[in-house]
């Protein structure tokens, strides 16, 4: 089963500060829920944990995050996510790219692409419910990710 979402968002902060929480793993994973880094694997490699809930089956992943592409100059990401179900019950996959340019008002905009693909017992929920799902980990990830740059600003 294969979703794409397109999402795009904007915050106060300046491209220089969005743009260094990105790129670090351990200042941009804990926003979203359910996703933890537990080590660094290679330059560009990690391993980490991805834990969802669709409807009434939740699923927990051992998951790899590659930076694929860091694009300073054009401020632009390439992330891509694989994971097996430690229960053995499936896999997911997602590409995101992601573009951060600047607002009239000194803010930030983000936009990303996420291409999910989710095989095994989460599949058969079909795309509407990965969709919605993956609609409100976006909004938490917004919020936490708000947060944390205005904290990190407020300490400059």
């Amino acid at each position: 089963m294969k979703a794409q979402l397109e999402k795009s968002f904007e915050v106060p902060q300046g491209g220089e500060l969005v743009w260094e929480h990105l790129i670090d793993p351990n200042k941009v994973m804990d926003c979203v829920p359910g996703v933890s880094i537990d080590e660094k694997v290679g330059d560009n490699h990690y391993k980490g944990k991805v834990g969802m809930k669709f409807g009434p089956i939740g699923a927990k992943y051992d998951a790899d995050i590659y930076y694929d592409e860091v694009d300073a100059d054009n401020r632009k990401i390439i992330l891509t996510g694989n994971g097996v179900d430690v229960k053995g019950n499936g896999n997911a996959e997602m590409t995101m790219t992601m573009n951060i340019t600047e607002t009239e008002t000194g803010g930030s905009k983000l936009d990303a692409i996420m291409d999910v693909t989710v095989n095994g017992k989460i599949a058969q929920f079909g795309s509407r419910l990965i969709t919605t799902v993956s609609n409100q980990l976006f909004k938490q990830f917004v919020s936490n990710f708000s947060k944390k740059l205005a904290a990190a600003e407020a300490a400059v």
